[in-house]
Parts: structure tokens; sequence; C-alpha cells
């Protein structure tokens, strides 16, 4: 009888710990319940109740934000004099640098312009011509200087008749002229034939 006496003590402790343990998951799992489904006001409590300040609970919950009352009586720092503050230390390039820097991305456009006219070069004049058609002149003119000339003068022929004496014309002069319209090189056209014994004087 006094063995069976301290058993039975142990199993009404386990189950009191069992209990409470189940009404512990219980309550946590009808708050978080409460809290999914919107049943509780989880704004309200956080501020009234500081939820954000508890340790694993609050990671969940933000800070709100100061009332007014509370901005009027906090403190506010004092601003460091602008003399206190360390000054910025003004970066100077020399020129041999500007020019290093200039030549490297020269070299590295150069680069890049070989590269597509490599590309350009194994692709048929057609296509060629077609994906070339909304890169600006000087792209173009720079991927046709480098392409093989039987491969540049049959991509060139591909092209809108306006755009080739465009090319051709600024290719020519060395230098981009402000030719951005069809107008432009219409003119530019009418120019030429109407003095072609001056082009053939000029040869």
């Amino acid at each position: 009888m006094a063995e069976e006496q301290p058993q039975s003590k142990g199993k009404k402790i386990v189950k009191l710990l069992l209990m409470l343990f189940l009404l512990l998951v219980l309550i946590i799992g009808g708050f978080a319940l409460g809290i999914y489904l919107r049943l509780f006001d989880t704004q309200s409590a956080n501020e009234k109740l500081g939820l954000y300040n508890l340790p694993i609970i609050g990671q969940y919950f933000v800070k709100p934000a100061p009332t007014k009352d509370e901005m009027e009586n906090t403190p506010v720092e004092d601003a460091k004099p602008e003399k206190d503050k360390p000054e910025a230390k003004k970066v100077t390039i020399s020129k041999k640098e500007i020019e290093k820097q200039m030549k490297e991305r020269e070299a590295q456009e150069k680069k890049r312009v070989s590269k597509l006219a490599r590309l350009y070069n194994e692709m048929k004049p057609r296509d060629a011509a077609q994906a070339m058609d909304s890169l600006d002149d000087d792209l173009c003119i720079a991927i046709l200087q480098r392409m093989e000339e039987g491969n540049a003068a049959k991509v060139l022929s591909e092209f809108e008749a306006s755009k080739t004496a465009r090319l051709t014309q600024i290719m020519y002069e060395g230098t981009k002229k402000k030719m951005n319209t069809e107008d432009d090189a219409r003119k530019m056209l009418e120019d030429q034939q109407s003095n072609p014994s001056g082009d053939a004087a000029a040869q």
C-alpha cells in the first residue's frame, strides 16, 4: 500500500504537468489562430501591452511611432558644427591619368567594334543590314570600316538608298554630319545630282 501511494502521486503530478502543458499550447495556439483570423487587433495590443519588447514574440511586432507628446518631450541632440566635421578629401586626377584612361577606353571600344565586325562578317548581308539598320550611324560606320571590304559593300547595298548615301557621305568626309532625317539625306542626294560636273572635275 505504501509503494502504491508514491506511484499514484507521481502519476498525478505527471497528469497535472501534462494538462498544464496542453492548456498552455491551447492558449498559444488560440492566440496565434486569433491573430491569423484577425479576431484580435494586434496593433492596439502591441501599443498597449508593449509586445515589441517581449523576448521571442517581440521580433514579430514593430515598435509604434512616437506620439506628438513624446516627440515634444524628446531632447534634441546638438548637431556638430561645420568646423568639427572632417572635410571631404578632394580627388585630383592628373592629365596623364586622364589621357591613360581615355586611351584604355578607346582600346576597349576598338576591341568591341572589331568583335562586332567579325560577327557581322559571318552573317548574310541582308541579315547584317537588318540588324545594323537600327544602330546609329557612327557605330554602323565603325563596324563597316572593320569588316572585309566585299562584305561591307554587300551590306551597304542592302540598306535603303538614303541610308547608304548618308553613310557613304560621312565615311568620305571622315566626320559625322548632322543628318538625322530622310530630308537631310534627300537634300544631299539632290546636291550631288545637280552638281555632277563638279564631282567629275574633282576626280
